[in-house]
């Protein structure tokens, strides 16, 4: 039992009242589906990024985007996509979705992110599609990954979900590049209660997204945008509910007007947590000044093996924390698949921790908890 009443949790999202009154104008429109505010969410996203002719489509769940994009890469039943094992199971699961199956890729210790040496020794002729994660929203070895995909003829799937808002050679990620997926989850930076997004090259993959998005059918999405639609209509292709909703989509506008301070706030708390605890022997912080990342989360390694004790007393001490991540390529239903040595997974996996990360920290806050994780290892 922790023995504090003002405990910090490790995620919070920030809902305004601003968030509150764009929910209540929405219904008071009327149109709670897909429609106009979801066209004006992604063209807002869109020119926020900066993606110039590419796409954005707003869908309901980051996975949905996940899996659309998969589905977009020509991916299907028998073949394989190299992801890393350390990750959220969502992007396997959105490969498993299209019957093909997932080679997990080790990681980087230095960014955490795939690693693109371990890459080319996993290519097959079965292989599809290549599906890096920028960890925490700092960018990974992406030009590496991006010229083994051309040299292979392999698409390339950036799961940017912890990633809205970083960028890479002066561009945010989705601005540049084959396909970007985004989350709006409720622990991501900016939410829309749940969503995700698809930002694509301009071509045939936007329709076809467009289908996959809602039931395959051919010209309803136009109609929706204008807070109509069609009651006739063809279905063209295979398709799936994952459209998001005018309620979801204002929700997130409302938080797009604020994205800028709420990176600005987390790079400050992510550089203080790593000032006050770099010199703690027993324990690694990111190797990086956070400039162009906008941080999801804050992860510290555990190098003495007392991960489990330092998280027991950070909870009792009224401090929530986490773990991101357990190795996908450790679940009953991953186990057997192919992969990579995976000396940096198995290391890194055993030692994270995620501390507690938000728009409504303060510093006092990250002084209290850098306080107590110090005060663990000097007993």
């Amino acid at each position: 039992m922790s023995e504090h009443s003002d405990e910090i949790s490790v995620f919070q999202p920030h809902i305004g009242e601003d968030t509150l009154k764009a929910v209540a104008d929405a219904f008071d429109i009327g149109w709670l589906g897909m429609g106009a505010t979801t066209r004006t969410f992604e063209d807002a996203i869109a020119e926020w990024i900066g993606v110039g002719d590419r796409r954005v489509i707003a869908t309901n769940t980051g996975t949905s985007a996940l899996h659309i994009a998969v589905a977009l890469s020509g991916v299907g039943t028998g073949d394989e996509v190299i992801v890393p094992s350390f990750n959220f199971v969502a992007d396997h699961q959105a490969i498993s979705a299209e019957g093909a199956t997932p080679v997990f890729c080790d990681i980087l210790e230095e960014d955490l992110g795939i690693d693109p040496d371990k890459i080319e020794e996993l290519i097959s002729d079965r292989t599809r599609a290549i599906m890096p994660l920028h960890f925490a929203g700092v960018p990974c070895a992406i030009d590496r990954v991006y010229e083994i995909a051309e040299e292979h003829e392999l698409r390339v799937i950036e799961d940017a979900t912890h990633a809205f808002g970083s960028t890479h050679g002066g561009k945010k990620i989705g601005a540049f590049g084959d396909i970007t997926c985004f989350s709006f989850d409720p622990v991501k930076i900016i939410t829309s209660i749940d969503g995700g997004a698809v930002v694509l090259p301009p071509g045939a993959d936007v329709e076809r997204a467009r289908h996959l998005r809602l039931l395959g059918i051919d010209k309803d999405t136009e109609l929706r945008y204008q807070n109509s639609r069609a009651w006739e209509y063809d279905v063209v292709s295979k398709g799936f509910r994952y459209h998001m909703t005018n309620i979801n989509a204002s929700i997130g506008l409302s938080q797009l007007a604020h994205v800028d301070e709420f990176m600005t706030a987390r790079q400050s708390y992510c550089r203080l947590y790593s000032e006050l605890l770099a010199d703690i022997p027993e324990i690694l912080v990111p190797r990086t000044r956070f400039d162009g990342v906008s941080p999801f989360i804050y992860t510290i390694r555990v190098l003495s093996g007392d991960r489990g004790l330092l998280m027991d007393h950070l909870r009792d001490k009224g401090i929530a924390t986490g773990i991101h991540f357990m190795p996908a390529h450790r679940y009953a239903f991953y186990r057997d698949c192919k992969r990579s040595a995976m000396d940096a997974t198995e290391l890194v996996s055993a030692q994270i921790v995620t501390l507690p990360l938000h728009q409504q920290m303060s510093v006092s806050m990250v002084e209290r908890i850098s306080g107590e994780i110090r005060t663990f290892f000097e007993r």
